[in-house]
């Protein structure tokens, strides 16, 4: 035996499949927490949403879950559908705070005009014209006094401390004590100093404070506390003792407790930017609180000494974040809410079970590889490895990314990360790179290196799968790998098995180990051939003899069914699921009964947890069936339920937890069912403006007088989650005969309304089908004089004589100008026919050839707002032409190319699109998912072209000149399917020209 085949012989000798190992670890392993692992899910409101471009300085939300906004441009509100300025002329000013105090009034400050508070009818503004000590207003505050009375505060740039008594603002006694510098942030904590001690920050002299029962304020020089700009102060309970949080600018965050300060910044902590506008809280299940920090480098997030860092790349708008609030939505749920240079984002905390656990390969192709695995201490920890970004591991709260010291190269696009595990536990790594590259790292050892493996290192060859198993009391490892198939390792030798067809491409994507009733074990995988058996001595692949639409084989799981049977779940490129009953494994049975179907054909590896529910990931979303006593019931996810990217990747995972672990295009996502939230709090329904003549007036009710027209009634729904799935109905009662249909429109308008008494009835339900309470709007439409009973009666009677006169008279005229008219309209409609059946068929067709033009064939393959499409799109063209048209001139070229929309017409049939794509390139629409129709379409044309005899001017003999051609199919739902069609038919052409043109090369797809 060579050395290398030692080798070889002994890294497969201490090996053991990572799924024993598993099975048989305890059961108390922790689950690995997800929520310092997590990114929220943003949404932003800018422009398009109705905000200034000039950004948000600072955001608050009112007790009726209205959303209040300061902008340069004033104070903006949003209703849950949009973001309005308010209608005020005093609050046309650039706003510096929004503020909600204790009794849900809404406070806005100014930086030259003053202050504005809103009792939720009207504005009432303030400033040095009515008596308000400043209108250079910073920032609102509130304490409590030693009697427990809540003191509302106004930090000024002028003027020190304003305070609210009696209703009138004064200023406070202590600003002689303070620095004649802006004041930027006030807070008061509890055990921290002198109970109730109250603290200011300033703009550029530092943090003060004083004690109850003081007038004068006090600078406080703690320990190492340098900082000049004090941005917030936040106090937080943690564990039953005080923090004081200090937020700065330049000079990073501190926290403040009894026993000493801690400093965050950007040189000794990992802070992204010393630059820190304002900090919130929110509740973690533990009983701690998360701290948010508004920063100029994103949004920060710390938990204990654990920070996360959320930018442009998690799906904010803009990483300059001035102003963080946390607000607690009546059904429980943390909701952030961060004001931008770029508008407002918002992350509702918990909403969805589906969390983001890591954007790794969201610039590439996304995650392709992932391990959850117990971390040997009680916990678990997870390995990542993507397109593009290399191999990470997340273990204790922190990522550690393999670099090239450690044998990964850290740019490397990886494939598989697969965990075995030898007889005493020890765990053995193994890495897949693109260009068929294996990485191992061997028990004990921190360093990855690459071994010898028998298949080639082409571009595009990857290990995809492998696994580990004792056949007739011999050792041996698997590997499945995407160019050249199924290979064994086996006493330090190699064996490859070939393919089924000799010199097709052979792709494996998984291989398993089943063990059948009388204990012989079966190797079975899944291929490109079909489902693909080994008996111990050779491999046969099932497929269309076992009743598969589609042998292109990606996924692979077994679960049995409730009768014990062993059940294979085939996932295929485009029919979706096909199971196998393999309890007989010398005759396997394809299961009739339907599954529903999933929202894409291409299906990777079903995945079954404790209650037997089945999540199948797809290329547009992630299906889950639940299984109940007709079947299964279906549900699927989406974007809009959380889901990271709709398409996935081929490796799915379900954890010992109970939860569903995918890679996809967009990074890794998991599906918790214990985080799913039944919502069935209604939302607080809210009329917002009512317009007559397109003005405002002032409610609840809507007083028409005479000779008004027009009415609006505008109202929203104060959802904090998925707005876009609000939906309303109306019935102005007394008028509709019944509530119209649900729909998005958030307004009702009416034109001429008869005078009467009326009222609009508004109702409202969620993204979650909750019913709000509804809302009525009276409407009283007032009588013009000549709309009374005795003016309608005298003119009735008036019309009536007049109208007699003239009945008989105009009759005859009508009748008329009827006829002439009716003459004229057959007429010219005629020939508009005739001239628009022109237009249409000029714009349509290609002159030189007869066929349909691009316009017409990107008409066929474009999506339908009626349902998916079934295509296949040939292209082809002349192999040669330029050559060709170069010799002969172009009236040969042009009879060639005749030539072949001739052999295109004939072969195609009364069902397809023929078109000139351009030059001399050629496509054919049919509208099947049939790939051998559509290859033998292909096939037709290619000999008819060949067979043709070209006849050339000044040439005796005939030419004769080939085509080449590629084909794909696709289901075509959206405009990315079809441009995805053309590429895949380009990719095939190409594939067709560089294997020697005058041939026909379909597309299949990984």
């Amino acid at each position: 035996m060579s050395k290398a085949r030692a080798i070889l012989w002994m890294l497969l000798c201490c090996a053991i499949p990572a799924t024993q190992a598993a099975a048989g670890a305890a059961a108390s392993v922790r689950p690995l927490d997800l929520t310092d692992l997590e990114a929220p899910a943003f949404t932003n409101f800018g422009q398009d949403e109705g905000l200034p471009d000039a950004g948000v300085s600072s955001t608050c939300v009112d007790r009726n879950g209205f959303v209040w906004g300061a902008t340069p441009a004033g104070v903006y509100r949003y209703d849950g559908r949009r973001w309005m300025a308010v209608d005020e002329p005093a609050l046309r000013h650039s706003a510096t705070h929004v503020f909600v105090d204790h009794g849900g009034r809404v406070w806005a400050a100014f930086r030259n005009t003053g202050l504005a508070v809103y009792d939720g009818k009207r504005w009432q503004a303030a400033n040095t014209d009515t008596g308000l000590p400043s209108n250079q207003i910073k920032h609102f505050a509130e304490t409590t006094d030693p009697s427990g009375e809540v003191v509302l505060w106004a930090l000024t740039w002028d003027h020190g401390l304003m305070r609210l008594r009696d209703g009138r603002w004064e200023l406070d006694p202590g600003n002689a004590s303070l620095p004649a510098d802006p004041l930027r942030s006030m807070a008061q904590t509890r055990q921290l100093g002198v109970p109730g001690r109250q603290w200011l920050g300033t703009n550029a002299r530092g943090l003060w404070y004083r004690d109850p029962g003081q007038v004068a304020w006090r600078r406080w020089e703690g320990h190492q506390f340098d900082v000049a700009q004090v941005e917030d102060l936040m106090p937080v309970m943690q564990q039953g003792r005080e923090e004081l949080w200090i937020s700065t600018y330049t000079g990073g965050l501190w926290r403040m407790r009894t026993d000493g300060l801690r400093h965050w910044s950007h040189d000794h902590d990992g802070l992204p930017s010393n630059v820190i506008y304002n900090v919130a809280n929110t509740a973690l299940p533990d009983g701690n609180r998360a701290i948010w920090v508004a920063s100029r480098a994103g949004l920060l997030r710390l938990h204990e000494d654990t920070l996360q860092v959320f930018n442009r790349r998690h799906g904010l708008r803009s990483d300059v974040i001035r102003d963080v609030i946390a607000w607690r939505s009546p059904d429980g749920l943390d909701v952030l809410w961060m004001a931008s240079d770029w508008g407002v984002t918002r992350t509702v905390l918990g909403a969805s079970p589906w969390v983001i656990a890591s954007l790794m390969g969201s610039d590439g192709l996304g995650v392709f590889g992932f391990l959850v695995e117990p971390d040997g201490q009680g916990g678990e920890r997870l390995w990542v490895s993507s397109s593009g970004e290399g191999l990470s591991l997340y273990q204790g709260r922190q990522w550690h990314h393999f670099g090239q010291d450690e044998g990964v190269p850290p740019d490397a696009n990886i494939g598989s990360v697969i965990a075995t595990h030898d007889e005493a536990g020890r765990s053995t790594y193994w890495v897949s790179l693109r260009g068929g590259v294996v990485l191992r790292r061997p028990p004990g050892q921190s360093r990855f290196a690459p071994i010898a493996t028998p298949w080639k290192h082409t571009e595009g060859e990857l290990l995809y799968d492998t696994l580990v198993r004792t056949y007739e009391g011999r050792r041996e490892q698997w590997f499945a790998t995407r160019e050249t198939g199924l290979y064994r390792l086996r006493d330090g030798a190699w064996t490859r098995f070939p393919p089924p067809v000799s010199s097709a491409p052979w792709r494996a994507l998984r291989v398993l180990d089943v063990v059948d009733a009388q204990g012989r074990s079966w190797l079975w995988a899944a291929t490109n051939h079909g489902l693909a058996r080994f008996d111990g001595t050779r491999w046969d692949t099932l497929g269309t003899d076992l009743g598969l639409t589609d042998t292109n084989v990606i996924g692979l799981s077994l679960i049995p069914d409730a009768g014990h049977r062993q059940i294979l779940w085939l996932g295929t490129s485009s029919a979706g699921v096909a199971r196998v009953d393999i309890s007989d494994p010398r005759q396997p049975r394809l299961l009739p009964e339907p599954l529903p179907p999933p929202p894409d054909p291409s299906v990777y590896n079903a995945q079954v947890d404790s209650k037997g529910r089945v999540y199948l990931c797809t290329n547009n979303g992630v299906q889950l069936l639940t299984p109940t006593a007709r079947g299964y019931e279906s549900r699927i996810f989406g974007r809009h339920d959380g889901l990271l990217h709709q398409e996935c990747n081929y490796v799915q995972f379900l954890d010992r937890h109970d939860r569903f672990w995918t890679g996809t295009l967009g990074g890794l996502a998991v599906y918790d069912p214990r985080r799913e939230l039944h919502d069935t709090q209604p939302k607080p329904l809210r009329v917002t403006g009512l317009r007559i003549d397109g003005r405002p007036v002032a409610g609840p009710a809507l007083e028409v007088p005479p000779g008004k027209r027009e009415l609006r009634i505008d109202y929203a729904l104060l959802s904090w989650f998925r707005e876009a799935d609000s939906r309303f109905r109306t019935q102005l009662l007394g008028y509709d005969a019944a509530p119209g249909d649900w729909t998005e429109q958030n307004f009702r308008s009416f034109n001429a309304l008869p005078p009467g008494h009326y009222r609009l009835r508004v109702e409202a339900r969620d993204h979650a089908g909750n019913l709000s309470t509804p809302v009525e709007v009276p409407i009283t439409i007032q009588a013009a004089w000549w709309q009374t009973p005795g003016a309608r009666v005298a003119a009735g009677f008036a019309v009536l004589l007049v109208g007699y006169g003239l009945a008989a008279w105009r009759t005859r005229r009508l009748r008329e100008q009827r006829r002439v008219l009716e003459q004229r309209v057959r007429e010219r409609t005629a020939e508009l026919h005739e001239a628009n059946e022109r237009l249409r068929t000029l714009s349509y067709r290609d002159e030189l050839t007869g066929l349909d033009n691009r316009r017409r064939l990107l008409e066929v393959v474009s999506p339908s707002p009626d349902g998916p499409l079934p295509r296949a799109l040939i292209l082809l063209d002349v192999d040669h032409f330029k050559r060709f048209n170069d010799r002969f001139g172009h009236p040969a070229g042009d009879e060639a190319l005749r030539q072949v929309a001739a052999a295109m017409r004939d072969c195609a049939g009364a069902q397809a699109t023929v078109a000139r794509h351009g030059g001399e390139e050629f496509a054919c629409v049919l509208p099947t998912t049939d790939a051998q129709h559509a290859l033998d379409v292909a096939e037709c044309i290619r000999k008819a072209v060949a067979a043709c005899e070209l006849r050339v001017p000044g040439q005796d003999a005939p030419w004769h000149i080939t085509i080449s051609a590629g084909v794909a199919i696709a289901m075509v739902r959206t405009r990315e399917d079809t441009l995805r069609l053309f590429n895949d038919a380009d990719l095939a052409l190409y594939q067709a020209k560089h294997e020697g043109r005058d041939r026909v090369q379909l597309h299949r797809p990984l």
